[in-house]
């Protein structure tokens, strides 16, 4: 096989990612069908209210027509909302028969009435229309068609049975009947594809930046597509997170860790990072991809900066109810690193992987060593623009590396990395 041809693992997760958002659509598709189900309700007491008013009332083949009609749309009502969940192949067939069922109601319901020498166009033109949008939260897109064929033909049924086809209103509402149905469908397209795309955002927000969601949603599948690049990478972890948990219980040890990874994603994520992934304790993060940054290492030493002073927030927080503090250590290193989609059949994920990555861990394991929260690389901090507020720490031996790497710090009181004009902190 060509290393540039999809696996069979990619061709499954994509398969599995187009049930996944069928079954979405069948969902909201149900909860379409609950909404009609009420309007149906809506739509027999009106036609029953204005029948009964009319000097000619009803015949006896109208009501029990309407009855066995009525008694479906009430039953087809409860047996929609006892429904816990819905299913492609039930949502591909099933508005197919109440739709059906709807037109030849109110085709009959017309056509009794023009025996009965009521035949009213505008009324059969309403109950038409009323029909029609019910397929506006419809899917799949055949339902549609359908009610816009359908629509029209129930009322040309009925005019024609009444002997009213020729008459000019008659044709006005026919071509509305027409226009009706596609707006109808634009609308349905409409809202499918708002609603694919706030999922879509939804989905990508959750370790994207908005902004970098946002533009990779314009780019299209292409912006996840696997590339090499130089970026910088940040790892964090909470220092003796061992002992602090040993000391709480389960729940009140993801309470502590939600709180605290909420805080520092939205920092990363803040300062156009990407929030990898979360490792027990550990925090994975990365600038540079799916979005070119030329200023990557800029933000990630920033992003490290503002960590540091969510971190003092939160002590103060913990210390206010009795809680011990959490320390961190942050390692940040620039490199070059192969980023994409990973994850084979059931869950995927993007990431980046690389030496780049490997020494910016081991970065961060040596902040232990050295007494300090955070440890930058030579190749990040050359990248920051002069003058810099921090020091020339050691130079290090790193598992895996031939060459030392040469490790900065910045000043723990600092709340920039680059030093202002007016000399402010």
């Amino acid at each position: 096989m060509n290393a540039r041809e999809p696996t069979k693992g990619t061709e499954i997760a994509a398969l599995e990612a187009l049930r996944n958002e069928q079954q979405v659509l069948a969902e909201g598709a149900l909860v379409g069908e609950r909404r009609i189900a009420w309007a149906r309700l809506s739509m027999i007491a009106m036609f029953g209210i204005i029948s009964n008013l009319r000097p000619l009332g009803t015949s006896f083949r109208m009501f029990i027509v309407g009855a066995v009609y009525t008694t479906g749309a009430i039953a087809t009502t409860y047996a929609l909302h006892k429904l816990a969940q819905s299913s492609p192949d039930k949502a591909r067939t099933r508005p197919l028969i109440l739709a059906t069922i709807d037109f030849a109601f109110i085709t009959s319901q017309g056509i009794f009435d023009a025996q009965l020498g009521g035949f009213d166009r505008g009324m059969a033109g309403i109950a038409a229309a009323v029909v029609l949008t019910f397929a506006i939260a419809r899917w799949p897109l055949y339902h549609v068609i359908y009610s816009m064929i359908a629509a029209p033909v129930s009322f040309i049924i009925v005019c024609g049975y009444a002997g009213a086809l020729d008459d000019q209103a008659t044709m006005f509402i026919i071509g509305g009947l027409v226009v009706l149905g596609f707006i109808v469908l634009v609308t349905n397209l409409a809202v499918r594809r708002m609603f694919s795309a706030l999922r879509k955002r939804d989905n990508l927000t959750r370790f994207l930046p908005r902004q970098v969601a946002e533009r990779v949603m314009e780019r299209g599948a292409n912006a996840l597509a696997p590339v090499t690049r130089e970026v910088t990478v940040l790892f964090s972890d909470i220092r003796g997170f061992t002992s602090i948990s040993e000391g709480l219980e389960p729940e009140e040890v993801l309470l502590m860790l939600d709180d605290y990874f909420g805080r520092m994603s939205q920092i990363v994520k803040g300062h156009d990072g990407v929030v990898g992934k979360f490792m027990g304790d550990g925090l994975l993060a990365y600038w540079g991809v799916p979005d070119k940054l030329e200023d990557h290492a800029v933000m990630a030493v920033r992003a490290a900066r503002d960590m540091r002073r969510a971190l003092r927030e939160l002590n103060q927080h913990r210390e206010n109810h009795g809680l011990p503090a959490l320390r961190i250590g942050i390692g940040i290193h620039t490199g070059t690193v192969a980023a994409g989609m990973l994850g084979g059949t059931l869950q995927s994920e993007y990431t980046v992987i690389g030496d780049a990555v490997n020494v910016a861990s081991r970065v961060e394991g040596l902040t232990k060593d050295y007494g300090v929260d955070v440890l930058i690389s030579e190749t990040t901090w050359a990248q920051l623009a002069e003058p810099r507020r921090g020091a020339l720490l050691a130079s290090a031996e790193i598992r895996g590396r031939k060459e030392p790497v040469v490790l900065y710090t910045i000043d723990a009181s600092s709340a920039t990395v680059e030093v202002t004009t007016d000399g402010g902190s």
